[in-house]
């Protein structure tokens, strides 16, 4: 199972039309797409809705409309593991916000979250945590950036940061 995910596009704000690296990923046919939350759009929004594959969360910058469509958090099954998705909250990366994300959920394998702009990936208490980062706006010196997740193999899952080169909007 291949999982699409992304975060953070803050369209039109940030950026005038989805980058091309995205475009390309949402077009190879991903087995799931996985958005973290501020689309900050409906029309954003509807890029990515229009794979069955799409399961997103609002965000903080969303507009009412997408607030009220979206829930603020998911909890899903994907390839075995034990998924939670959301956009995140609070003050910049450290380790209290890698604390608070690992103990979001009770009883999951993944936490999938947005909101730093900045890609991660660490392991609390036996939990994976991944950031794909922000597509259209980076922070902390970051390129734009999306995620892979591979769940195909009998191993672990593999987790892939794709960068998008400069601003490819």
């Amino acid at each position: 199972m291949r999982i699409l995910v992304v975060s953070d596009t803050h369209l039109p704000g940030r950026a005038h039309a989805l980058p091309r690296g995205v475009m390309d990923a949402l077009e190879s046919g991903p087995d799931a797409i996985l958005h973290a939350g501020d689309f900050t759009s409906p029309a954003t929004l509807q890029h990515f809705e229009l794979d069955d594959a799409f399961v997103g969360v609002s965000g903080n910058m969303d507009p009412g409309d997408v607030k009220s469509y979206l829930p603020e958090e998911r909890l899903l099954e994907l390839g075995g593991l034990r998924v939670g998705l959301l956009h995140g909250d609070g003050p910049g990366r450290g380790p209290d916000m890698f604390d608070r994300l690992a103990t979001w959920f009770s009883d999951v394998d993944l936490v999938i979250s947005g909101h730093t702009h900045s890609p991660h990936l660490v392991i609390r208490e036996g939990i994976y945590l991944f950031n794909p980062g922000s597509c259209t706006d980076p922070r902390d010196g970051s390129p734009p950036s999306l995620g892979w997740i591979d769940l195909s193999g009998d191993d672990e899952p593999r987790f892939t940061f794709v960068p998008l080169g400069a601003r490819e909007c």
